[in-house]
């Protein structure tokens, strides 16, 4: 078995991520329960209890930023390439994909790849002498039969072998 691609040191910031929207969906959740039971009473809000409606949907509006964080990652993790070898001699490709813990093999049929696109990545958003946001990361989308969404492979990922990775891929 050949290994085509591995993440390397992206897939660590990618998991830290990830656990940064776990802890930001329990915080979230949390604060927007505190919100549903107190909001109102403090000064700053009028010192009245507010109606349940209002309590509740400032609850649920705040603890839904974080679980909808969470699960963004979550769905950004199932297509998020961490490795890939491929088997000639039964022309596979394994996937491996991330999860919250550990992460999830996936075996596909090499004819099952569609194409690719290769994706720049960048935004330079100066203005001036000041330098705003500048932001290099370049990804492939790697279209799958039977799957609607791409798998995204990180190009500042390690491609030991670029050649098999050319040809299993078919960048366009």
């Amino acid at each position: 078995m050949t290994e085509v691609y591995r993440a390397g040191g992206q897939l660590l910031k990618v998991r830290a991520f990830m656990l940064v929207s776990l802890a930001a969906a329990l915080a979230s959740s949390w604060y927007g329960w505190d919100l549903f039971q107190t909001y109102g009473l403090r000064p700053a809000d009028g010192g009245v209890l507010a109606p349940l409606g209002t309590r509740l949907a400032w609850g649920l509006s705040v603890a839904s930023l974080g679980i909808v964080f969470a699960a963004g990652m979550w769905a950004y993790g199932r297509l998020y390439v961490s490795a890939m070898r491929f088997d000639e001699a039964a022309d596979m490709l394994h996937v491996r994909t991330v999860g919250f813990i550990g992460g999830r093999d996936t075996i596909y049929p090499a004819r099952d790849v569609l194409g690719s696109t290769y994706h720049e990545g960048r935004l330079d958003n100066n203005e001036g002498d000041l330098v705003r946001v500048t932001v290099d990361a370049p990804w492939i989308t790697l279209r799958m039969a039977g799957k609607s969404w791409p798998l995204i492979v990180d190009a500042q990922g390690e491609f030991p072998d670029r050649a098999l990775a050319a040809r299993l891929f078919a960048v366009s």
